[in-house]
């Protein structure tokens, strides 16, 4: 396929209202422009049959090649096939083999297959039909004139499947590409990585910069024009130098998170972890067993929001909560202790605070957090003043933990 110019169209009334984003086109505007595929639209519309085809009969006048999400699910308001076979003139089939797919589908699971799938089988005449390994829609190809058209299901991981296995290869190599980097930093402001970056950022070109404040953390996100096949020797030197002026500030790049690398440290360095939490509520282990493999290395958590429960489950001696209470650093020190003695890790994180809307008197305003760390060299505390609401003050203590034990499993290796 020669194609240069692309759209999106993600369809989903839900797509309009404030609670949920399109996270699918920004993994296809990723993928595509490292194959040479310049997204040049992004569309989002409403379940509305009339206004899906108007979407795709606007994308038909400036695209190569028409990706839309979205609207091949088996209820009335999945009408994605309908609207595009329509607006193409073409008749829906139903197609035996895919028919056949989605019923064995259910026996696997013992369930019974309900009418309404039975919708998902129908193709428009003339559409190559892209398996779905995940779900129960298809994917579907079509050309039309010049134009290819690609239909996808709107769930991530069933769009990205089909993605990767059924479009990819059908685009073909690029002359040239775009390459992307994400380099993520951690324990500075924007503000701060922007003044001690300005030399990298001003002898960039012709590599594109842009530098984001994003939950917890700045991000630098290049992107390089390369011709197809070559290495992003530009990305590659700006990362160096990035890397070498920021030194333990960067953490991850691209979709790796906090708690991929630190689970990477524990995996190599064969050690163990442990929580204990107070107002984090259990957030530190929820973020550490996100990741697949976690039993590997984290031992166990205790959620302990009462001082007695800091007392007889993680022994926080009742000498530091009468001194200081159940906010401080030596009761976030303590918790951190009892954790590790309790679980038997190598590593053991705690967090302890006022998330809000109150805090704990004079000094200790809301956001005021204290986040321990104990491992082979004893305790280490940190007080943290996080403004905001109070699952930004829980989401931000918890990173920041991680982040902690990130850093002493790194100078530690260093």
């Amino acid at each position: 396929m020669s194609l240069r110019r692309a759209e999106l169209i993600a369809v989903g009334s839900e797509l309009l209202e404030p609670w949920r984003t399109d996270t699918n086109g920004s993994y296809l505007s990723r993928v595509l422009g490292e194959r040479g595929i310049a997204v040049r639209f992004r569309t989002v519309v409403g379940d509305v049959m009339q206004d899906i085809q108007t979407a795709f009969r606007v994308a038909l006048e400036r695209a190569d090649l028409i990706v839309a999400t979205g609207g091949l699910g088996p209820t009335i308001d999945d009408l994605t096939r309908e609207a595009v076979a329509g607006l193409l003139g073409l008749a829906l089939h139903e197609d035996a083999s895919v028919l056949r797919r989605i019923e064995e589908r259910f026996r696997r699971h013992a369930q019974p297959m309900p009418p309404q799938n039975r919708r998902q089988a129908m193709v428009p005449r003339g559409a190559e039909v892209l398996p779905n390994w995940l779900g129960t829609a298809p994917g579907l190809l079509l050309t039309t004139g010049t134009v290819t058209i690609v239909l996808l299901p709107g769930v991530p991981d069933e769009m990205r499947s089909i993605t990767q296995e059924s479009v990819l290869p059908r685009l073909g190599a690029a002359a040239e590409r775009f390459a992307y980097r994400i380099i993520k930093i951690a324990g500075l402001t924007e503000s701060e990585v922007d003044r001690r970056l300005a030399e990298v950022a001003r002898h960039a070109s012709p590599t594109d910069w842009t530098i984001l404040a994003a939950p917890g953390q700045v991000e630098i996100h290049l992107r390089e024009r390369v011709p197809g096949g070559r290495p992003a020797d530009a990305i590659d030197r700006i990362d160096g130098e990035i890397a070498r002026e920021l030194g333990l500030h960067v953490f991850a790049r691209d979709e790796e998170t906090m708690e991929d690398v630190v689970g990477s440290l524990l995996v190599v360095r064969e050690e163990s972890l442990a929580c204990a939490e107070s107002l984090t509520g259990g957030e530190i282990a929820q973020r550490v067993t996100r990741v697949p493999g976690a039993s590997r290395y984290f031992r166990g958590g205790v959620v302990a929001y009462t001082e007695e429960a800091k007392r007889a489950i993680l022994g926080v001696p009742a000498a530091t909560l009468d001194a200081e209470g159940s906010v401080g650093p030596e009761t976030a020190g303590e918790m951190a202790r009892g954790a590790r003695r309790l679980f038997g890790s190598t590593w053991a994180l705690s967090a302890t605070g006022y998330a809000g809307p109150e805090g704990g008197g004079p000094g200790q305003p809301p956001g005021t957090v204290f986040v321990g760390l104990s491992g082979p060299r004893g305790e280490e505390t940190r007080e943290l003043k996080i403004p905001g609401t109070r699952e930004t003050v829980r989401s931000r203590a918890a990173r920041t933990a991680l982040d902690l034990l990130r850093r002493a499993m790194s100078e530690t290796a260093a």
